[in-house]
């Protein structure tokens, strides 16, 4: 399978996926760039496409899908603030969340990459010793740009 074909497999992701980087929402656009010699197979704005099934959730914002010579790689990024340390556990519910899901999934099989990008000023950098829990669960933080 590919991601593409695992996304349609998805009833919930039903007609989500969507051709390189245009399921990124406007507001979020200038923080997800891709270099030019990187191809995808896709993006989904999973936030969106899950509000209706899990309205109260935790949600994470996007999977991009990354094809390279050794398979596919998902880059799973949330743009959200991080102008004080109150957003480090808000994150912590997201990344909880978004390891949950997964799993239930067959894109919990994939390389992978999970990324925090900043919304906006940043109250902190990758080295804030807060962050460490969350980066020994694999989440990267990215500051205001995450580059694929």
């Amino acid at each position: 399978m590919s991601f593409a074909d695992d996304i349609k497999s998805l009833p919930v992701l039903a007609g989500a996926l969507c051709k390189g980087l245009s399921a990124l929402r406007p507001a979020d656009r200038r923080h997800i760039t891709k270099r030019q010699s990187t191809r995808l197979a896709g993006s989904v704005d999973l936030d969106s496409a899950l509000k209706a099934a899990e309205p109260a959730a935790p949600r994470w914002d996007y999977v991009i899908g990354e094809l390279r010579q050794a398979g596919e790689r998902l880059h799973w990024v949330e743009v959200h603030p991080a102008n004080g340390t109150s957003h480090i556990g808000e994150m912590a519910k997201k990344l909880a969340w978004l390891h949950d899901w997964m799993r239930k999934t067959p894109l919990h099989g994939y390389e992978r990459r999970i990324v925090w990008a900043a919304s906006g000023r940043s109250a902190f950098n990758s080295r804030h010793p807060a962050l460490k829990g969350l980066a020994n669960q694999g989440l990267a933080f990215a500051g205001g740009r995450v580059t694929i």
